[in-house]
């Protein structure tokens, strides 16, 4: 007969559990190896900075790019911000130290271990990234090898003060590594190249310290946590940079999009030989080869979603779409594809494409885009997404000056005043018609649809109301504009 398994009483489980517990706290551990954590070398993308507590280290291509082209980073930059190393992320820094004190591991002979190495580790970190990043293979004249290397050796000595003795943040040492990233941005020093300068310069750090903390004995939970520390470390530094890189990069934009809107403004206001210079100075800071022709484009403001300038556009194009008549100067207008390119670049609103004029006429063809859009707001211009202005000249001349139509139209309505508006109607395409076939009866039956005879009839009657006139090739004229305007007019969306 199989016998039960017996079950501890309740009284005896918790001390079950201690023992347990006690037993597992002095069960010797297995020796570990000392982890090898080196970060690899290249360029790393600036997405891929994460923080510390979730860093990795990725490989990027074997093939760097580089960077982009331009002179290196002033060496002043470099050797003024490491001198502030240490002090540009304390808060990162301590944070390890503390982890380190509560783990019970803090290396207490860190000073001893890694002060000797110092010396020809500030030597090797310079070495490595001038051989290998390309813009910081040359130094400035004023500045010596030496002093690059005398500044390294401070910030080393520094980052192992505050692991034993962290201090408060310097916001000195920010503002020097924010520099650093604004110098790079004014050299041409992209952001792969001082990323990869840091990242080199941790490397070339860690090995050695690897070395010395074996030499020393310490653990493998320390050495861990002292890896985390310098990569973090150097990192954070490296974030200072980018930031005034990104900076640098903001002021540069806004600088250009400030002397190009002076450039647009003085386009605009139409050009004579005095301004001359004026133009080719303001040109060549805002990076603009002067055109022989320009044509101007006007942009409904209302039906605009956004007023930057949309990255379709070319960069040759001025524009300020702040404006309350937002415009656009594009040279060049008629070679192929700009209608194109405007097309899709001010997707959803209207817009007039102005006549191609040479530069200092720039203002003819803005006052007639403006016009051209005006006349498509209010529907007397039919349009898809655009209208060229030089398709609608004969309707800008009518409309240029609609207090001229109007009064040249009392001499059509007045006479007409007497009927009722059907009997009007009809006299009044009639006339047109009669205009614009040079008389003939039966094209004028053609185009109307109706009998000849009632042609015949109608013209009778005008004749009666306005008698001679009808003779008169200047009232035919007047005439031909009026109605002509009164077509557009009536056939407002």
């Amino acid at each position: 007969m199989l016998r039960s398994r017996e079950v501890p009483s309740q009284s005896i489980r918790p001390a079950l559990r201690s023992r347990k517990r006690r037993s597992a706290e002095h069960r010797p551990h297995p020796p570990q190896a000392v982890p090898q954590v080196e970060a690899p070398p290249g360029p790393v993308e600036r997405s891929r900075l994460v923080p510390p507590h979730h860093r990795r280290w990725v490989r990027p291509s074997p093939h760097p790019t580089g960077s982009p082209a331009g002179g290196p980073l002033p060496a002043s930059a470099l050797c003024e911000g490491v001198r502030y190393m240490a002090s540009a992320s304390t808060v990162t820094v301590s944070t390890f130290r503390t982890a380190l004190r509560e783990a019970g591991d803090a290396p207490s002979d860190l000073a001893a271990a890694l002060g000797p190495e110092v010396p020809s580790l500030a030597v090797e970190i310079v070495r490595e990234i001038r051989g290998s990043v390309g813009d910081f293979g040359e130094l400035p004249e004023r500045t010596s090898h030496g002093r690059v290397v005398a500044a390294v050796e401070r910030t080393l000595h520094q980052f192992i003060d505050q692991i034993a003795n962290p201090r408060g943040t310097s916001d000195q040492g920010i503002r020097v590594y924010r520099r650093i990233g604004r110098e790079a941005y004014r050299t041409g020093t992209g952001l792969d190249a001082l990323q990869s300068a840091y990242r080199v310069g941790a490397r070339v750090a860690w090995r050695r310290i690897a070395e010395a903390g074996r030499r020393a004995g310490w653990s493998a939970e320390t050495m861990s946590r002292l890896a985390e520390a310098v990569f973090a470390y150097v990192e954070e530094l490296a974030e200072h940079s980018v930031q005034g890189h990104a900076q640098a990069g903001r002021k540069s934009a806004d600088r250009l999009t400030a002397i190009r809107g002076k450039l647009l403004e003085l386009v605009l206001a139409g050009l004579d030989a005095e301004q001359a210079d004026t133009l080719a100075d303001l040109a060549h800071e805002a990076r603009w080869r002067i055109p022989a022709t320009v044509a101007c484009v006007a942009v409904a403001p209302d039906d605009r979603a956004e007023p930057h300038l949309p990255p379709a556009v070319a960069e040759d194009v001025l524009a300020d779409l702040t404006r309350k008549d937002a415009c656009l100067v594009v040279p060049d207008p008629d070679a192929p594809g700009r209608h194109e390119m405007l097309a899709r670049a001010l997707r959803g609103s209207p817009f007039a494409i102005g006549p191609s004029v040479p530069l200092a006429r720039a203002a003819v063809s803005h006052r007639l885009a403006l016009q051209t859009l005006s006349l498509m707001r209010r529907g007397i211009i039919a349009f898809d997404r655009y209208v060229l202005c030089s398709d609608e000249l004969p309707t800008l001349v009518l409309f240029r000056n609609e207090d001229v139509i109007a009064l040249m139209a009392k001499r059509l309505d007045e006479p007409l005043a007497t009927l009722k508006p059907p009997q009007r109607a009809r006299l009044t395409e009639t006339l047109h018609a009669w205009i614009v076939t040079g008389g003939r009866v039966p094209r004028i039956a053609e185009s109307l649809h109706v009998h000849a005879q009632t042609v015949r009839y109608r013209l009778r009657r005008l004749h009666d109301l306005f008698g001679d006139d009808m003779e008169d090739a200047d009232w035919k004229f007047e005439m031909e504009m009026v109605l002509r305007a009164k077509s557009l007019a009536g056939n407002r969306k």
